[in-house]
């Protein structure tokens, strides 16, 4: 009787065991593989260093340069009560950029960075209608340079301004290209002669 209740009590003892081995194994207790897991998960987040800031925005001043270059040349732009053509191509296409980085205080608002860029800005004279500007392959062009201005908001590059300030403005002239005064074309503006039709036109253009 006593051997009886001996093997029924091992028998009890290992079913018990092996069901709570089979339960664990069923819920899943493997502490060694939640704590590799967690590991694996912190390296892969990697805080962002300057470096890595500047070499997004390098990215993104080349793909613009690309855009730019990309454009229809004999696409005609309008802005009320003018139509024109317009396009641009920039000597110092090619990476690295010089890029001016400016650390500030704001912690969403961390870096301001500056690029110089050489570029020509190739344009016509303004008209009353979309003809007469699809027309038009007479260009003006301006060289000088344009300084794009980004600031980093909440870890991405924002393009906040461009400004364009040309060194020569020139037109063609028997195949040739000769400096241009602005006081020579007065009398082919269509209106507000007083504002100065480069200067208008350079501020619809940015």
């Amino acid at each position: 009787m006593k051997h009886s209740k001996l093997i029924i009590t091992l028998v009890i003892s290992v079913a018990l065991l092996a069901s709570c081995s089979t339960i664990k194994r069923w819920r899943g207790d493997k502490p060694d593989i939640s704590t590799k897991n967690d590991v694996a998960s912190s390296e892969s987040i990697k805080t962002p260093t300057k470096e890595d800031y500047l070499s997004d925005l390098q990215e993104i001043i080349k793909n613009e340069i690309k855009s730019s270059s990309a454009t229809n040349k004999n696409q005609v732009y309008r802005k009320r009560p003018y139509f024109w053509k317009n396009y641009s191509v920039y000597s110092n296409s090619d990476a690295p950029f010089d890029i001016q980085l400016q650390e500030t205080d704001s912690k969403s608002k961390p870096y301001i960075a500056k690029i110089v860029l050489e570029k020509t800005l190739y344009y016509t004279r303004l008209h009353k209608n979309h003809r007469d500007a699809e027309e038009d392959n007479n260009y003006i062009r301006s060289i000088g340079k344009e300084t794009l201005t980004y600031e980093l908001r909440n870890g991405r590059w924002t393009k906040i301004g461009s400004v364009f300030v040309p060194d020569k403005t020139e037109k063609k002239i028997n195949n040739e290209w000769v400096p241009l005064r602005e006081e020579e074309i007065q009398k082919e503006q269509p209106e507000e002669p007083k504002k100065g039709w480069l200067n208008r036109i350079r501020s619809w253009i940015f």
